[in-house]
Formats: C-alpha cells, sequence, structure tokens
C-alpha cells in the first residue's frame, strides 16, 4: 500500500511541477477526443492531431523554462 501511495504522490508532484504542459497535453486530447466523437475529425486524423498536441505541450514548455 506505500509503495501505491508514493507511486501515486510522484505523479501528483510530476504534473503539479509543470501544470501548463499537463494542462496542453489533456487539451490536446479532449480536443481531438471530442473531435472525432462528434464526427468532425475523421478517426485517421487523430495521431495526427495527438503528436501536433505533444509536440505544442513541449514547445509551451520549453518557452516558459526558457524565460529568465
Amino acid at each position: 500500500m506505500r509503495l501505491a501511495r508514493a507511486i501515486a504522490a510522484l505523479l501528483v508532484k510530476t504534473f503539479v511541477a509543470d501544470l501548463w504542459l499537463s494542462l496542453t497535453a489533456v487539451a490536446a486530447v479532449a480536443v481531438t477526443g471530442l473531435g472525432v466523437e462528434r464526427h468532425w475529425l475523421a478517426p485517421a486524423t487523430a495521431p495526427f492531431l495527438l503528436a501536433g498536441g505533444v509536440l505544442a505541450a513541449l514547445a509551451v514548455g520549453v518557452a516558459r523554462g526558457s524565460k529568465p
């Protein structure tokens, strides 16, 4: 039980430490899922949108981390 609690605490700490990265990733998944569910997007576009979301999340993280 202590191991599960330690892992959960580590995950929460990781996501809170870089909140913008987490929010951008969740937004990319939500937009892609909503678009496919509502038939606004073809399912074949989902991997490309998710990859773009990951790249956007990384770009936001790098931009925020490079500010003095």
